[in-house]
């Protein structure tokens, strides 16, 4: 498990969101060293074999079926995956719940920005530790083809570290809480896919790649 600090400075903070607003940005920064006083940002991967099958929608990792025609294309030839979650922690969900509604929206952002810094550190180390070049990454309910539900069977695979973030997995809606938390795998590749390429949502604030323009219709 890693956990990562969040820093006290809003410029270190800075992404996709409307931080540039003044008022937000000018909240933000009054809040954030109260919330870096409690934050404990947390990230857990594992490293995970790929089995073959003869349904080219179907991928085992681990023994755990996944059906995803687009994921069984992104892993073909691949021999190891890595499941992970990442989460802003518990103790920040909690000082958040606890502010006055006029103070939310910028908490908002600040919790947001602590799961970047899980997920950035979570990167970091992959890299790291097994010399990755590029990675893909893929999470489940962003794209049609790898629907909400494929939350149950990354959660299979990562049981005991779900419970080391303190991260819970609502069965019936596939919804995780902490709710600033984040699922999927990473894998190697030199094309570098995310979920971004495919998604049509040009305008959403959380865009990390822009849409691949062969997929525009």
């Amino acid at each position: 498990m890693l956990e990562v600090p969040l820093p006290d400075d809003l410029e270190q903070l800075d992404g996709p969101l409307p931080l540039d607003s003044g008022p937000l940005r000018r909240q933000a920064a009054e809040i954030l060293k109260e919330a870096s006083a409690v934050a404990r940002p947390k990230a857990a991967w594992r490293l995970s074999l790929l089995g073959g099958s003869a349904a080219s929608e179907v991928v085992t990792i681990d023994s755990v079926a996944f059906r995803s025609p687009l994921l069984a294309q992104n892993l073909a030839g691949l021999g190891r995956v890595f499941p992970f979650l990442a989460t802003e922690g518990l103790e920040l969900g909690d000082w958040a719940a606890d502010l006055p509604p006029n103070r939310k929206p910028a908490a908002f952002i600040i919790r947001y920005m602590a799961l970047k810094a899980a997920e950035n550190r979570l990167e970091a180390e992959l890299k790291r530790l097994f010399a990755l070049k590029s990675f893909g990454a893929m999470s489940p309910g962003v794209l049609p083809d790898w629907p909400l539900s494929g939350q149950g069977q990354l959660f299979e695979l990562l049981g005991w570290q779900a419970e080391a973030l303190g991260v819970s997995l609502r069965r019936d809606v596939f919804w995780m809480s902490p709710e600033m938390s984040s699922s999927g795998l990473y894998f190697e590749t030199e094309a570098g896919f995310h979920n971004c390429r495919l998604c049509p949502l040009d305008r959403c604030p959380l865009r990390r790649f822009e849409r691949d323009p062969q997929d525009e219709s």
